[in-house]
């Protein structure tokens, strides 16, 4: 063998065993940092140990989560209730007695706190859905005012206040889902406008004004029979038919404590359709009866009315 190659071999068997005794040291030390291994001694001369956990890196800290912003929509309220009754009160009250320029400035000053409440208010994010639904109201209580300056009818009014009511119900649902203390009492009466056990007030306007009731009893305060053409006893009868068919078909849902009142008018409308007949039939024998039953059975549906509220039928 030549001397040349047996060097080589020589050279590769060493360095062989020199990774072998560092792969070796490395792993005893690991082994000793992680049993712990006497290390650098502590000021009373004992041996110190190293911890291998000590040792390794630890990932920061979780970031701490920033604290909720409060709600203070109590306090927003507080701020601007008293103003928002005063204008949703004086839409709620305006009637057809009420003078135009009186509604016409209800309407401009509903306008200006309107206008600030929505540029000029800052309500805290929680309280962001509450106040969208007071400028819906209001936007609502803006278009009742245009129809007491513009020729409206009866019926069309009624329905119009009807829709402000509904409205704000949505402001006190909107204000007691965020637990407000509701104390203003004019929400008050806007909840119990329709969710009272006796809701007569609502039923009033939605129904007897807004379904045309009261409309046809002004337009035809008596049956004159006498004098009514034959055309116009025959368009008359279809009218009170037809009223007195609604009312029995809507009677059903009407509150329990109204279904008195409502007896007294369809006892009325069919007293009215009775009386037409006979005179188409020349039954005049018979038109008296029904004629009488008339004014009892209205003057009884007020006086019922008013037992429940005495504000209805005035």
């Amino acid at each position: 063998m030549k001397s040349g190659s047996i060097g080589k071999d020589i050279t590769h068997i060493a360095g062989i065993g020199l990774g072998l005794t560092l792969l070796l040291t490395i792993i005893g030390i690991v082994t000793s940092l992680a049993i712990g291994i006497p290390g650098s001694t502590t000021p009373d001369g004992t041996p110190a140990t190293v911890n291998l956990a000590a040792m390794i890196p630890t990932s920061p800290p979780p970031t701490a989560t920033p604290t909720e912003i409060p709600c203070t929509a109590q306090e927003w309220w507080n701020t601007n209730g008293t103003a928002a009754g005063e204008v949703f009160t004086n839409a709620r009250n305006t009637t057809i007695n009420t003078r135009v320029p009186d509604v016409q400035t209800a309407q401009a000053a509903l306008k200006v706190w309107e206008t600030n409440l929505e540029v000029a208010d800052v309500a805290p994010p929680c309280a962001a859905a509450a106040k969208a639904t007071i400028l819906a109201a209001a936007k609502t209580a803006s278009d009742l005012y245009n129809f007491y300056t513009t020729p409206t009818t009866e019926q069309q009014r009624a329905e119009q206040s009807i829709q402000l009511e509904d409205k704000l119900l949505t402001v006190y649902d909107a204000l007691e889902k965020l637990e407000i203390n509701i104390t203003d009492e004019w929400l008050i009466s806007v909840r119990d406008y329709t969710r009272s056990d006796c809701p007569a007030a609502r039923w009033y306007t939605e129904n007897y004004i807004g379904k045309g009731y009261n409309n046809f009893i002004k337009t035809n305060p008596k049956l004159d029979i006498i004098n009514l053409t034959t055309a116009q006893m025959t368009d008359l009868v279809r009218q009170f038919r037809t009223l007195n068919s609604s009312l029995n078909t809507d009677k059903p849902n009407f509150p329990e404590c109204v279904q008195p009142a409502a007896e007294h008018l369809i006892t009325y409308f069919k007293a009215g359709n009775d009386a037409l007949n006979a005179a188409l039939n020349n039954d005049m024998a018979s038109v008296q009866g029904p004629l009488t039953i008339m004014p009892t059975a209205l003057n009884s549906f007020y006086a019922t009315l008013k037992t429940l509220d005495p504000n209805l039928g005035t």
